[in-house]
């Protein structure tokens, strides 16, 4: 039975939602002659990988700022630089895939948020929830977006970048050794309805297939390029161990932490393993870190992201359940890296790649 707390918080909203609504109006999806009238697409590419960039003046734009983006001119949701990333109801690994655009939020709710002017020109790096906190998902999805721009438009010439967050450090500290202004940056979860002289789209760096567990296992070879590229040079001047263990920080291990981890520390320190949270330092430190590492351990999660910039035949073990898939794999063999994965048993409440796992300690002798 429902609360009344729920059922007037329940009305309330419907209210809010009916209310902008009838300030900004209904939405409805385009048609494709809408849709040419006003959205211009150029492709680009890259690797032999073609992509979209998409670009339409006097729109809207509208984002929950997690999983959907909505790009509406005259009231018609555009198909295309709009998505909206759902999970399948039979799918183990909550994965989220674009779904159809009759699926988009803005046709169930409307714009329930007091619509701001942006003069100039916006690009949006919107790519779904995971990027604003996850270093992974910032790093793979939201910063190729640049590059995929610059092959077509001047970056410099952008007037504001809507990003998932701006209010982590690695967020501010890779846009500014890529020469993106503080004052340009847009934080979604401030701008999620706004107005624009004219905006910019481009695909999904990787996901290319719209099937979001292979795509992530296949990330293409320029983006780990790219970023090679772009950020070894800024490494830092510190001296770091060549054994490192990644270790989980309290705010992120909640959901997948290791149960027997006080045998597995054991064997680590045994074999002069350094343990390292790799947010506690900064973008410069974390890749010297990994630029210098001979071996490294840790439990699957976002700190593998800075495999990328190993040297080669630096050595990976990862502990991972048995549906984590080959995210890291991919990195390292991408990299010319000795990736060992060790699987290991999920206990008690487990769902896809979280759970409390058990790692194989003779196993990890032996691999280490």
């Amino acid at each position: 039975m429902i609360s009344l707390k729920d059922y007037f918080k329940k009305k309330y909203k419907k209210f809010i939602q009916n209310l902008f609504t009838f300030l900004y109006g209904l939405i409805e999806v385009a048609s494709e002659n809408e849709i040419k009238k006003s959205l211009t697409i150029k492709e680009i590419k890259i690797e032999e990988i073609t992509y979209n960039i998409f670009n339409t003046r006097n729109c809207r734009l509208f984002t929950t700022s997690i999983h959907d983006q909505s790009v509406i001119v005259n009231n018609k949701l555009i198909t295309g630089p709009s998505f909206q990333l759902r999970v399948k109801e039979d799918d183990k690994l909550f994965a989220r895939n674009n779904a159809s655009i009759n699926e988009n939020i803005v046709l169930q709710i409307g714009t329930p948020r007091i619509l701001k002017k942006i003069k100039g020109k916006v690009f949006s790096l919107l790519s779904g929830g995971a990027a604003k906190t996850n270093y992974f998902h910032w790093l793979f999805e939201v910063l190729p977006k640049l590059e995929i721009l610059n092959r077509s438009e001047k970056i410099e010439n952008i007037d504001y970048f809507l990003l998932p967050s701006v209010k982590m450090n690695h967020q501010l500290e890779t846009l500014d050794l890529l020469n993106v202004p503080l004052k340009k940056l847009l934080d979604s979860n401030t701008y999620k309805h706004f107005i624009c002289d004219e905006l910019y789209v481009v695909d999904h760096p990787f996901r290319l297939t719209n099937n979001t567990v292979y795509d992530t296992q296949n990330i293409p070879f320029w983006i780990f390029d790219w970023l090679r590229k772009n950020f070894i040079k800024f490494k830092s001047s510190k001296s770091f161990p060549e054994k490192i263990f990644i270790e989980r920080s309290k705010s992120i291990s909640t959901h997948r932490n290791i149960k027997n981890k006080e045998e597995v520390y054991r064997v680590l320190k045994d074999n002069n393993f350094y343990f390292v949270k790799p947010e506690n330092f900064g973008i410069k430190d974390q890749i010297k870190m990994f630029y210098s590492a001979k071996k490294i351990v840790g439990l699957h999660g976002a700190g593998f992201a800075n495999i990328c910039f190993c040297n080669p035949k630096t050595k990976i073990i990862e502990f991972k359940t048995n549906t984590t898939g080959m995210n890291s794999g991919n990195i390292a063999l991408k990299n010319d890296l000795d990736y060992k994965g060790i699987i290991c048993e999920a206990i008690g409440k487990s769902v896809g790649q979280q759970g409390q796992l058990i790692v194989p300690v003779e196993e990890l002798k032996n691999k280490i």
